[in-house]
């Protein structure tokens, strides 16, 4: 007998990362190719369908039977179909059924969410428990965030719950978002404000990294910044959750535990005591494969409900 898989596809706006998924996150193959997100909703659109047609045909050589396809991608998503909005760095991406368009051109059933919310399933595939009450953060250009709440994926009632990093708070009698102050481009922005002009390396987050180890005092003070911007947001979620566990993702996070290590001691900080006892606070396990397993996972799970009216469901003609 074929063993059964998902095709799990984390849709960013550089690249589409794609692979096959068994329902424990276990990744059996993966890929990626470019989105061209610059050149129009029809390019995406096909690119995505081009990562489900390959990942078929590896199915086929590995012996392995696709059951499902799951889809992350940045923005809003409403009823497991559609997307909203919301993804800047996506040509003309709103009001998209990016679902029914995949599902009718791979002929299999196929389920969109948010990307951070996929990007969480992933971990909480690596971490997670059945009951646990878990947060997960990634740090990048915003911040993406998820929660599952007692072993489940909590969307809101409307399916559009999870937007962890738009928070409003003011910043010197300014209304921000969380994620205004406490990403990884909030950080580099920062930075830039504050050093010379003649720098001819990429300043991003490892670059800022390297000049932090190296005793740079601007370096320095912006991750002081950013990590008391980012325990103060994280504080909060544990006043009002009281999770078992927080995974914080992000590439910065890959820097060895230092920054994970000054997290969790400013959190402490400002959480209630008793929230925050026995909570963990861990950086994520699968960096950049954790969006496109946690879409295959997702894809299974829904998959197996929605099998039987597969065909109305989508409107799709299988003949």
């Amino acid at each position: 007998m074929k063993a059964k898989v998902g095709i799990g596809i984390d849709l960013g706006g550089t690249a589409i990362k794609y692979g096959l998924v068994d329902e424990n996150g276990n990744m059996l193959w993966n890929a990626k190719k470019p989105t061209n997100a610059n050149i129009s909703r029809e390019s995406i659109v096909k690119n995505i369908s081009e990562a489900a047609f390959h990942s078929i045909e590896r199915s086929k050589e590995l012996n392995i039977e696709v059951v499902s396809i799951g889809i992350g991608t940045p923005g809003l998503v409403k009823d497991k179909n559609v997307v909203i909005g919301g993804a800047d760095n996506l040509t003309d991406w709103e009001n998209i059924p990016l679902g029914e368009l995949i599902a009718t051109q791979v002929k299999l059933p196929t389920f969109v969410a948010n990307d951070g919310d996929m990007m969480a399933m992933g971990e909480f595939s690596k971490s997670g428990a059945i009951n646990d009450t878990f947060l997960f953060f990634t740090l990048g250009t915003g911040i993406g965030g998820a929660m599952f709440i007692n072993g489940e994926l909590f969307q809101g009632h409307f399916g559009l719950g999870g937007e962890l990093g738009v928070f409003p708070m003011i910043v010197n009698n300014d209304v921000l978002n969380w994620e205004d102050v406490a990403s990884t481009a909030a950080m580099v922005k920062s930075y830039k404000e504050g050093c010379s002009d003649n720098i001819k390396e990429t300043i991003d987050g490892k670059y800022i990294t390297k000049k932090y180890f190296e005793g740079e005092h601007l370096a320095q003070d912006v991750i002081s910044q950013m990590t008391d911007y980012v325990a103060m947001g994280v504080a909060g979620f544990i006043n009002a959750l009281n999770p078992k566990k927080v995974i914080i993702g992000g590439g910065i996070t890959t820097s060895g535990s230092f920054f994970i290590d000054i997290v969790r001691e400013k959190v402490s900080k400002y959480t209630l005591k008793a929230c925050y006892e026995n909570v963990e606070i861990e950086a994520a396990k699968l960096a950049n494969d954790a969006g496109f397993v946690g879409a295959g996972i997702y894809g299974l799970k829904h998959g197996s409900i929605q099998k039987k009216n597969f065909g109305n469901f989508y409107k799709i003609n299988n003949n």
